[in-house]
């Protein structure tokens, strides 16, 4: 199956709009060799009607079986009526052959944001069971679900990125296509690929980019993007993955260390302290002869002496070292400073054989939002591309990719660029403690894994208070979940090593 994928047309005044990439790419298009046309939202700039008849007068020109989704821009001023009249349903399926093709519109009338509301989220849930036979499995969105690199401060994300990411990746979907940032960007999250396009003919692109549009293939073997730029003609980035089922390991070697992943202990004298779940759960881990314990944020319920002095008390009861990154709520008050005079600097690491903890404080002072900051960035990779041939995490306590069960925010502002130099650097292991429920994913070959509340009233996970267990083997990295207070333990992923030793 051949796809052209473009997005974000803004077709309108040529103040905003550049006609000829656009021409370019329906040319090519009639050409022939493609099986489909998507686009993935924003077909004009402001929702008019003029400015939709002439989209219409464009793409029916076009030969080639078409999906199309609205963007946000295509929703102003009550254009989604205009929108179904000139262009088409904004939700449903196409079938082709083995492909289903599941599209849903994601935006806000007369708004940026992204939403998937239940109707819709039941829709798609229903729609990949329905077409489950099927060997390819497509979903186009306008907004992303993952953070996009070279789009400034990350927001307008869908507010329930996460269930969404979890919902695509239980159901082995192939391939997510999306639009609305004006940058390209590919992904693989546990076999499925996330593209994201560039915007084909608007005016606004970012950073010195370019206009863009995606080729991609698909066959038994693998799934192959290609992002076309109108640089001198010329110019292709491509990348290519194999289709592959679920792996079965059956030797994962040695196992080389363990780390103990916690988050949101929330230590104080009140009830929202679950002291019973700490106390359990102190007592398993330091049965469990890990290497290392990372406390990714949300030790104390507030920056004041009286919870720190107790969390003191507390989080020296463990036999292992611990390192620490502190959440937004132990910054506030005196928290800046009390959490340096009880746990130490506000970034640390810790080095053992052969591998190397980083952490980044992205907290700031009273305020749930998150931000690295490219400074901060350009240091934490300069140390990593020192420790060669180390196994290198990082740990943080904001978010990186959305978590289920918890409305996405954006709150780690510069989590695009971030998570897009952390793949490219090849980092192992990324840590974050946010949000309150537990889960992981491996991006391209960076597994990143969420934390649970340990001891908080807190948390949003069915499974109950828990923390992870994060074993490096030879071959593979196994995460798994503990419960705090029963111990009963499952399984969140098992992931081939990046860098094997």
């Amino acid at each position: 199956m051949k796809i052209l994928h473009l997005s974000d047309t803004h077709i309108g005044s040529e103040k905003y709009f550049d006609r000829d990439p656009l021409i370019h790419v329906l040319n090519k298009l009639n050409e022939g060799g493609y099986d489909l046309l998507i686009h993935s939202g924003d077909i004009t700039q402001e929702g008019k009607e003029e400015h939709f008849i002439e989209a219409q007068k464009l793409l029916s020109k076009v030969e080639t079986p078409c999906v199309t989704i609205p963007g946000n821009h295509d929703k102003r001023s009550g254009g989604i009526a205009l929108y179904k009249k000139y262009i088409g349903p904004p939700n449903g399926t196409m079938e082709q052959d083995e492909a289903i093709v599941i599209f849903v519109d994601s935006c806000v009338q007369d708004s940026n944001d992204g939403r998937v509301g239940m109707t819709k989220f039941n829709m798609i849930s229903r729609a990949l069971r329905e077409y489950s036979d099927k060997t390819i499995k497509i979903l186009v969105i306008h907004h992303h679900i993952l953070p996009i690199p070279m789009a400034g401060r990350e927001r307008n994300v869908l507010s329930n990125a996460g269930d969404l990411l979890d919902l695509f990746l239980r159901f082995e979907v192939d391939l997510v296509l999306s639009g609305h940032r004006h940058y390209p960007n590919v992904y693989n999250i546990n076999n499925t690929v996330f593209v994201n396009a560039g915007t084909v003919s608007g005016k606004k692109t970012r950073y010195g980019d370019v206009n863009s549009y995606n080729e991609i293939d698909i066959d038994e073997d693998k799934l192959r993007v290609q992002t076309n730029r109108f640089i001198n003609k010329k110019s292709v980035d491509v990348k290519e993955y194999p289709r592959e089922g679920r792996r079965i390991f059956y030797d994962f070697g040695e196992k080389r260390f363990r780390i103990i992943h916690i988050s949101n202990t929330f230590i104080s004298p009140s009830t929202k302290f679950r002291q019973l779940h700490f106390l359990n759960a102190l007592k398993n881990i330091n049965s469990l002869e890990g290497n290392v314990l990372v406390h990714c944020g949300g030790i104390v319920e507030e920056g004041i002496p009286r919870d720190y002095d107790l969390a003191k008390n507390y989080m020296d009861r463990f036999d292992l070292p611990v390192v620490y990154t502190p959440a937004g709520r132990d910054m506030n008050y005196l928290g800046y400073d009390l959490y340096q005079e009880h746990f130490g600097d506000i970034d640390q690491s810790f080095t053992g054989k052969n591998f190397y903890l980083q952490g980044i404080a992205s907290s700031q002072y009273d305020s749930p939002i998150g931000i690295i900051g490219e400074t901060q960035r350009e240091r934490v990779f300069q140390k990593l591309r020192e420790k060669q041939n180390q196994f290198k995490c990082i740990f943080l306590h904001h978010n990186v990719l959305p978590i289920p069960h918890a409305r996405e925010k954006g709150l780690l502002e510069d989590s695009g660029d971030f998570l897009r130099e952390a793949v490219d650097e090849k980092v192992d292991l990324i840590l974050t403690g946010t949000s309150s429920h537990p889960f992981a994913a491996s991006v391209e070959k960076t597994v990143i894994v969420n934390a649970n509340s340990l001891s908080s009233v807190y948390q949003r996970s069915l499974f109950g208070n828990s923390f992870n267990v994060i074993d490096v083997y030879d071959e593979a990295i196994v995460v798994s979940e503990i419960n705090c207070l029963w111990k009963t333990r499952r399984l969140l992923g098992i992931w081939e090593r990046n860098n094997k030793k």
